[in-house]
């Protein structure tokens, strides 16, 4: 599961790869209200008694995985979705067109895994 804040709408966007829904992560959803009233507090916000339990909680209708092990990789992918098609921090709820699919393909899978590998390869191991 993906999680991404945007602090000055108060919107949470959650992608989940194993398509379970936010209301059974209770505790999550807890800590993630919790940072953005911190949040308000710190940034000394005022907001009424109804909007200051009325975080907006936003499912991303995202590819789902068909096994236990891919989280990683979809997490990765998804970060990588939002970085190159979110415009003002924003992401569809359909998710973005040109990567809407009930799953990920192997072969974007293996890209994934291979710019993650390439990443370690280039700025961990070599740069010591």
């Amino acid at each position: 599961m993906l999680v991404v804040v945007n602090l000055t709408a108060e919107i949470v966007y959650y992608l989940d790869s194993l398509g379970v829904n936010i209301g059974q992560r209770l505790e999550m959803r807890k800590m993630f209200d919790n940072a953005i009233k911190i949040y308000r507090a710190n940034k000394g916000t005022k907001v009424t008694k109804i909007k200051f339990t009325n975080i907006k909680w936003m499912k991303i209708k995202c590819p789902i995985q068909d096994n236990g092990s891919d989280c990683g990789y979809y997490v990765l992918r998804f970060m990588r979705e939002i970085l190159h098609c979110s415009e003002e921090g924003v992401i569809p709820h359909e998710y973005f067109p040109a990567y809407r699919s009930d799953k990920y393909s192997t072969e974007q899978i293996e890209e994934v895994k291979q710019e993650w590998c390439r990443y370690v390869f280039e700025n961990i191991i070599i740069s010591k």
